[in-house]
């Protein structure tokens, strides 16, 4: 089953009309959708842009070449990955 059809399948079983953080559908649904502005970005260089998830809100954005490098090296990926409880990697 794909996530797309995981999501369906979860909203049509579901009698909520919303889902809030904590909900187990909630993370579901935010690591599958795409930022609103990512063609405004793609549009600078269709090329070299990535989508990042926020250190603190695991929301997704559209970051360009440049901003993708300055979100692995800067620390923020790092960031990302301890508040998820991943190993962190230190980078040589």
């Amino acid at each position: 089953m794909t996530s797309f059809q995981k999501i369906n399948q979860v909203l049509e079983d579901s009698s909520r009309l919303i889902l809030l953080p904590g909900d187990e559908e909630f993370n579901l649904i935010l690591g599958t959708s795409v930022p609103p502005n990512w063609q405004q970005i793609a549009a600078k260089d269709p090329d070299s842009y990535a989508f990042v998830a926020d250190a603190n809100s695991g929301l997704m954005r559209a970051v360009t070449d440049v901003e993708l490098e300055e979100y692995l090296y800067g620390g923020e990926y790092s960031e990302r990955l301890q508040s998820i409880g991943e190993f962190v990697d230190e980078w040589d």
